[in-house]
């Protein structure tokens, strides 16, 4: 198989843009392509999808062990395997904890690395050669210019580098995505025009010549369990709630869930399930909309069976009075990054004294009864989201690849809550 991790030099030199321009254009060419993202990012895995008809993976070396990750990254390959990496190369967590190269040297696979070439001649040539001997265990085997101004241009980069130039992307307004947030805005919100931004990305680019430097041995695929379904989760999926992991949504199945999707925004109420996974998004921007949905709120309301909700889950059952407290929005980012969550209470994830590994990226904040979690982030702790009974609402994401417990204990607690009520996951109302 043919796998390569698209890094950069620094964010916004323009990775997602190449990776999803380089992953259409091979779709097109009759390529089975896998999209995959370093790290804990949500959006940037939306237009990978777009481009391969294929949900996009997250690889996160911090959240996960490497051999989850290793693991996760098997059980998905297909002939082509595009890892679009995060921030810089080498930037991560302390010590590198979570970065690209991490991420590439975990995997082993070949590094191509895209330089934002505006303003660079050859200069370029010291630049890519600090990247490529800064640590003699990565492959980096090639390079990508961006935001190049001419042929002529690229020729003089070419000419300054050490490691193979594979071509270059013009500047062209037309397909650059938006940012909103520090991050791009969701490719389910504009739908962008993939085939345009893979013309233009592949337009200058040896697709042939990336190949041949990037095949791989192709991992065995690992044994995995599929119990018969037990329980019937619902998960919010809409413009407001585009937030999950796919890896997470598959772990549950593979623990016995049926997943059904339901639009807090459109539907007149939640599906007959034993549970409600409200991911995240941005319920702020669908506020009024939302709270015009009458009976999904009364729903809501009136929910006593689990229910788990992170960060734009918590946001709305706080607009929707579910929870306690209020959200306000803030003018920058709130507690971002990683962090390590203890639970303080039993909730459906976690037992008392528990601790998981996740991720924070919001710009609200919530006043209500923090009584969920310790969460513990560079040397300062603070006590975080709200638990009650079987109701988990956190702003913490987490991958449950990091624990195979998070999984397992969702489908056990919508499992009981069938039972309880006399209702079988798989043939309805018992006789």
């Amino acid at each position: 198989m043919e796998a390569l991790v698209i890094a950069g030099t620094h964010s916004g030199v323009g990775k997602t843009t190449i990776a999803t321009g380089l992953m259409a254009a091979l779709a097109r060419r009759g390529r089975r392509v896998q999209g995959f993202k370093v790290g804990p990012d949500y959006i940037d895995p939306s237009y990978h999808t777009l481009a391969t008809g294929r949900p996009s993976r997250n690889l996160d070396t911090w959240m996960c062990s490497k051999a989850t990750v290793r693991r996760l990254f098997a059980r998905s390959v297909a002939e082509v395997n595009v890892v679009e990496g995060v921030m810089g190369l080498f930037d991560g967590a302390k010590g590198g904890g979570g970065s690209t190269a991490e991420v590439a040297k975990t995997l082993g696979l070949p590094v191509i690395l895209v330089v934002d070439a505006q303003g660079m001649a050859q200069s370029v040539g010291a630049l890519t050669h600090g990247f490529a001997t800064y640590d003699s265990r990565l492959c980096l085997a090639g390079v990508i210019f961006n935001r190049v101004a001419s042929q002529g241009h690229y020729e003089y980069l070419r000419r300054a580098v050490r490691v193979p130039a594979l071509g270059w992307v013009e500047r062209d307004e037309s397909i650059l995505l938006p940012e909103r947030h520090l991050g791009l805005v969701p490719a389910a919100e504009r739908k962008p025009d993939v085939g345009k931004i893979s013309e233009v990305v592949s337009r200058h680019i040896d697709l042939d010549g990336l190949l041949r430097l990037t095949c791989v041995p192709t991992p065995s695929r690992p044994a995995e369990r599929q119990r018969t379904v037990r329980a019937r989760i619902g998960y919010a999926l809409d413009e407001a709630f585009t937030f999950y992991y796919a890896d997470n949504l598959d772990l549950l199945r593979a623990e016995g869930a049926e997943l059904l999707p339901f639009s807090p925004l459109h539907d007149p109420g939640p599906p007959e399930v034993d549970l409600l996974y409200l991911g995240g998004g941005f319920p702020e921007l669908f506020e009024e909309r939302l709270k015009q949905n009458s009976t999904m709120i009364a729903a809501i309301r009136e929910w006593t069976k689990p229910m788990y909700a992170e960060c734009g889950g918590l946001m709305y059952l706080s607009m929707m009075g579910r929870v306690p407290g209020h959200i306000r929005m803030a003018d920058r980012l709130q507690n971002f990054g990683y962090a390590e969550a203890t639970a303080l209470v039993d909730t459906p994830l976690l037992r008392a004294g528990e601790t998981v590994r996740g991720h924070e990226f919001h710009y609200s904040t919530w006043d209500g009864p923090a009584n969920a979690y310790r969460v513990a982030k560079r040397g300062k702790e603070r006590i975080e989201g709200y638990a009650n009974g079987n109701l988990l609402a956190t702003y913490v994401h987490v991958h449950f690849g990091s624990k195979p417990a998070l999984a397992r204990r969702l489908v056990a607690a919508a499992e009981k809550e069938g039972k309880t009520h006399g209702v079988d996951a798989c043939h309805g109302a018992r006789g």
